[in-house]
């Protein structure tokens, strides 16, 4: 009897690690019935000869919880060779949520995801209540893509809290019904549970988001949770962005493993070193891209931590216009940014890494490529007002993108197995980030142009790695039994393209997506999802609930 699939004469790079081989795989269903050596005849053949036949990429960090319901494709993910994603990252998830609670919960995704309100109230259907109750939803949605979630502390939060959730520690009796709602979710397949304590992550209100008035405490009893289960893991962005404390007793007392969100200090490591020897696993993510921010001004960005922009979160339109042509307040920015400041600042003061990218007005237009430092010293005016009158001159229109550090500051946690590679944020910072092709750019850039590690080594930690650790179960490798989830690449010319903005969003909103080279074929589940940059269709994609 036929194979339902073939894929014939292929480079084999099966995850592991291990050297690659020559061969073919068979698929029958949505498994893999075999893999190596020399199948039989197939209802379908694929010609791998001269192409790398892996698994398909797993992306441990996507915002897509809102994005599937109007777009279950997953764009631009699955162009990309990736065929699952963990959803629900940072304590942002739209589960649970009580419907007086939905546009409280979008206002909160457009500040500190860079979701489009626009698009989040016309593209989310709402049918939903509780965390199982969307993990269904999903399943009916059919998607192209196979995904999992984690539950997300600031939706657990309003749950239990309502608008005090945004203002207080909880109560002993509300901890307790937020361990409820966790054990609710994990009950239900949840991969686990995912908080924040960063600075730089604000409301819609320009209030912190409801994880960051949570204690220490709170968030570790709510990660224990995980124990009852024997699976799951802890995610956090961290407290001032280094701190690994929260994320060593969560791991400890749940008994599971942890990712950080942020920069571990050296002296720090040996805190993580120490506490492996003891079982307890707390893992950093770290791209391979390098980190760059686009943003305007009238949109969440770079300096939302700044205490003057406390004043420009509860602003818009013309209020905007007032605040940034107001001298005394450029004077509290300028502190802001320059003197003694005891929170995170994300900007440097080195205005030579800020540069135009996108400009509407004539003049904007003309500058666009150019740094602030370059601009200012043309017009022999300070930095910090060159800034503020570019994008005023062009009615806040204008695009700025901030290099925050080169791909070559992350070479040692590229090739240190310590960090798990991911941090893409697809989904979210819709206009701001494109690290969504950071697989493709990986591939390209790091692996065969630098010669970072091994072919083999390189889809390992994009296949294998995450698949592991946020126990998605039967993927990452190429195994007879396991589910049938390839991607088939062209490592001599695998590659990510320039980000492009489209306006594609549910009112025609803008977002940036970006294609790649080299990827030939990616099937989820035995279907072939992509052609060659094309969808063809099918929406075979599963909900991962852990089990």
């Amino acid at each position: 009897m036929a194979h339902d699939l073939v894929i014939r004469g292929g480079t084999l790079i099966d995850g592991s690690g291990a050297p690659g081989a020559t061969g073919d795989i068979a698929i029958d269903a949505d498994r893999l019935t075999q893999v190596g050596g020399r199948a039989g005849a197939g209802r379908e053949e694929i010609n791998a000869d001269g192409l790398v036949v892996s698994p398909g990429f797993v992306d441990p960090h996507t915002h897509y919880d809102a994005q599937i319901c109007w777009d279950p494709a997953l764009t631009p993910s699955c162009w990309n060779g990736i065929t699952s994603v963990v959803m629900g990252n940072c304590g942002f998830t739209v589960a649970p949520c009580r419907p007086d609670k939905r546009d409280t919960i979008m206002r909160m995704l457009e500040r500190v995801e860079g979701m489009s309100l626009e698009a989040l109230r016309a593209g989310i259907d709402w049918t939903w209540e509780t965390f199982p109750e969307y993990l269904d939803a999903l399943e009916s949605l059919q998607p192209a893509l196979n995904v999992g979630g984690l539950v997300g502390h600031s939706a657990v939060r309003y749950w239990a809290m309502g608008d005090e959730a945004t203002e207080r520690e909880a109560s002993d009796a509300e901890v307790q019904q937020m361990r409820e709602l966790v054990r609710e979710a994990m009950a239900a397949g949840a991969l686990g549970f995912s908080t924040s304590q960063a600075p730089t992550h604000l409301g819609g209100d320009g209030r912190p988001v409801p994880s960051r008035l949570a204690s220490d405490d709170e968030i570790v009893q709510l990660a224990e949770v995980m124990r009852e289960f024997g699976r799951g893991t802890f995610e956090i962005t961290a407290k001032k962005l280094e701190d690994v404390r929260v994320s060593l007793e969560a791991s400890r007392r749940s008994g599971r493993p942890a990712t950080l969100l942020g920069q571990v200090k050296k002296e720090d490591w040996k805190l993580i070193h120490e506490a492996r020897e003891d079982g307890v696993q707390v893992v950093p993510q770290t791209t391979c891209r390098p980190f760059l921010m686009d943003f305007r001004l009238d949109e969440m960005g770079l300096f939302d931590q700044l205490p003057s922009w406390s004043q420009v979160a509860q602003s818009s339109g013309e209020g905007l216009v007032r605040i940034f042509g107001d001298r005394d307040w450029r004077g509290r920015f300028r502190e802001d940014v320059t003197g003694d400041f005891d929170g995170m600042r994300l900007f440097k003061n080195d205005w030579e890494n800020i540069s135009v990218l996108i400009g509407e007005g004539p003049e904007a237009r003309g500058l666009v490529g150019r740094s602030i430092q370059d601009i200012a010293r043309e017009r022999g005016a300070d930095p910090f007002d060159a800034f503020f009158d570019i994008a005023l001159a062009d009615g806040l229109r204008t695009q700025f993108s901030y290099m925050m550090s080169t791909d070559e500051s992350r070479r040692h946690t590229l090739t240190d197995d310590a960090y798990l590679l991911g941090l893409s944020d697809a989904g979210a910072h819709l206009t701001l980030l494109a690290d969504h092709s950071y697989t493709t750019y990986f591939l390209g850039s790091w692996i065969r142009d630098r010669q970072l590690m091994s072919l083999e080594d390189g889809v390992r930690k994009l296949t294998r790695d995450p698949a592991r650790f946020f126990g998605v179960p039967e993927r990452g490798e190429l195994r007879q039994g396991w589910f049938a989830d390839v991607t088939i690449f062209d490592a001599g010319t695998v590659g990510a393209h320039k980000p492009e903005l489209v306006y594609d969003l549910p009112g025609g909103g803008p977002r940036l997506v970006t294609h790649c080279d080299g990827i030939e074929k990616v099937i989820v589940n035995g279907q072939i999802t992509v052609d060659r940059g094309e969808l063809t269709g099918s929406r075979s994609g599963q909900v991962i609930r852990g089990a």
